[in-house]
């Protein structure tokens, strides 16, 4: 591990706002630091492969009264984001370290109000298809964890994984709820998913590229419908 990767690992475990999943650890979820009786009755959002969490801060920030959880298996990104919100004062946000596949552990089931991909790795090899943060194995990880009027949110620059979604949640049962092909047009309102301009936001556009916005439901086996699908909606 790179020194300064090293140093900051070391931080992150003495920080107070940070939760770093151990192998075969066996805590009901009710026992993590965002279930405490704080934030009871406080709808929470994860935001799933976070980086240095730039969407759960402005959020947060914005929305004192929901609690936010930033998941990513990169202790020296995580480490970033946990010390900026202690900086700030950003205490309804909290930080995992774990892989996406393992978070069951830590949440109880149907208790996620919604769910944030902001520019996941679209792992364009086909044969990497099954490790994309929409393909089916994910989408059985989302659906437990929503409530039953949970939403996915995708903000991504790849037209490969933008296509991929929309039939893999067509494919799931689920249903998309809104759909625009560029958040940052100048005919289209800053709101919603264009309100967090992160590092990511900016690459894509400086490289021409651009921010395409989903937001999808996985409805319960035997559910009912969903509300049809909006058109350039955030």
């Amino acid at each position: 591990m790179p020194k300064n990767k090293r140093q900051k690992y070391e931080r992150l475990t003495c920080l107070p706002n940070v939760t770093l999943a151990e192998v075969g650890e066996s805590r009901p979820p009710g026992e993590y630091p965002w279930c405490g009786t704080c934030v009871d009755g406080m709808p929470t959002v994860l935001e799933l492969g976070c980086g240095k969490a730039e969407h759960s801060l402005a959020f947060g920030a914005a929305n004192p009264k929901r609690r936010y959880v930033a998941v990513d298996r990169k202790s020296h990104r995580l480490c970033v984001g946990a010390e900026r919100a202690i900086a700030e004062k950003i205490d309804n946000v909290y930080f995992l370290r774990s892989r996406i596949e393992d978070i069951p552990a830590f949440f109880a089931a149907h208790t996620i109000r919604e769910i944030w991909l902001a520019f996941p790795d679209p792992h364009p090899k086909n044969r990497n298809r099954n490790r994309r943060l929409s393909a089916t194995p994910f989408l059985e990880i989302y659906a437990r964890l929503l409530s039953p009027d949970g939403t996915v949110h995708l903000k991504t620059d790849s037209d490969l994984l933008f296509a991929f979604t929309q039939d893999s949640v067509a494919r799931w049962g689920g249903r998309v709820l809104a759909a625009c092909d560029d958040i940052h047009a100048p005919d289209h309102p800053a709101i919603g998913a264009a309100t967090v301009v992160s590092a990511y936001d900016r690459l894509a556009r400086s490289r021409g590229l651009a921010v395409k916005y989903m937001a999808f439901r996985l409805r319960r086996r035997g559910g009912h419908p969903n509300p049809p699908v909006q058109r350039g909606s955030i």
